[in-house]
């Protein structure tokens, strides 16, 4: 395991809940969340299955082992954020976006009411899925081919999206769609594929291995997603391409420093390979996934009880004093977090692990 990518996990994890409890400025990081998470599960795969190891008969074992490790989380925050809904008497089940949603294909719909169908955040493990299965043919007819091909490939891809993010301009709708949308997911996955290849020329550059640690790296790279950041938030004819293709370069450079620096991490890397951020880091798949269910929990059975006993009005009154936003989104971003961190620890010991501990390994 890179401890450098690990902890970028946790980081971005923790960035995107709390985005989505209504902590203000983390929708650039949002967006660099998941094109990260996407692009690092292409670039490890290709380090830890290369072609050699992906022939027609291990195909097969490769797509159950990676399916398996998204079906049943799905299922059982499913089946959470169900029976949640039940309890608190506002469940509506619509047969096509259920069905849909068992089979993670709900995000292929480009449909609003069926691509955050349920627990919204499931259209990450539809588009995942998608590229987990695509891994095996990729890497078998894309790797092989020489960087400078695969790179040109990425050009054109991107010109692509580009052109597509264009035409959807500022309409939320067509631009979230197109987020959920697995081929457009695919080219960060891609990416990430094509990272391995240019790690491994990187490795054998002399000053790079001379290189004591990374610091100096681990700074041009916060410093390089920062400056996007700030682009985005000055230049609002940035918005069609702020959802993806801007973050793919600050992102790329993150995982190259993480992966060139491996061992030899900076101040800031050595951060990152803290113990906390470590153990977030090993359960933010979890996080992620929960999130949905965390807030449901929050807003169904933990404000109401937090409204009786009179500590609503003491946070309205904290809130506008200290932070200048309401009580409710003030409780939200205090509780809701801590909320889905002990949820996503107990389903990755109580679930995750054992399940793990009974997939075939190769």
């Amino acid at each position: 395991m890179i401890k450098t990518i690990n902890g970028w996990r946790a980081v971005f994890a923790l960035m995107i809940v709390l985005f989505h409890v209504g902590v203000a400025g983390l929708e650039e990081m949002t967006w660099a969340g998941v094109s990260f998470f996407f692009m690092a599960s292409g670039l490890l795969l290709s380090m830890k299955y290369p072609v050699k190891r992906l022939d027609s008969g291990s195909y097969k074992r490769f797509a159950c082992r990676h399916a398996l490790k998204l079906y049943p989380l799905h299922w059982l925050a499913l089946v959470l954020w169900l029976v949640v809904m039940a309890l608190a008497g506002t469940l509506v089940i619509k047969p096509l976006a259920l069905s849909l949603n068992v089979l993670l294909l709900h995000s292929w719909s480009l449909i609003h009411s069926i691509y955050y169908s349920y627990n919204h955040f499931s259209w990450f493990l539809s588009a995942l899925l998608f590229c987990y299965l695509c891994y095996p043919v990729l890497a078998r007819w894309y790797m092989p081919l020489r960087l400078r091909t695969r790179l040109i490939i990425v050009a054109v891809l991107a010109i692509i999206v580009f052109g597509v993010l264009a035409v959807s301009g500022d309409n939320d709708y067509y631009r979230t769609a197109l987020y959920t949308f697995p081929p457009m997911r695919i080219v960060d996955f891609l990416l990430g594929m094509t990272l391995a290849s240019v790690v491994k020329l990187g490795s054998k550059l002399p000053w790079l291995r001379r290189g004591e640690n990374g610091t100096d790296a681990e700074l041009l790279a916060i410093a390089l997603l920062s400056a996007t950041v700030m682009s985005y938030r000055a230049y609002d004819c940035l918005l069609p391409w702020g959802d993806t293709i801007m973050w793919w370069i600050p992102v790329a450079v993150i995982l190259l420093v993480s992966m060139l620096y491996d061992k030899r991490e900076g101040f800031i890397g050595r951060l990152l390979a803290s113990r906390p951020l470590q153990w977030i880091g090993n359960i933010s798949f979890e996080i992620y996934i929960l999130q949905g269910l965390a807030l449901l929990l929050y807003n169904y059975m933990i404000a109401p009880v937090v409204a009786h006993i009179g500590l609503w009005e003491v946070a309205n009154e904290v809130g506008n004093d200290l932070f200048g936003i309401g009580g409710d989104r003030l409780l939200a971003i205090t509780l809701v977090l801590p909320i889905d961190i002990l949820l996503a620890w107990a389903v990755n010991r109580l679930f995750t692990r054992p399940l793990a501990r009974c997939l075939p390994m190769r």
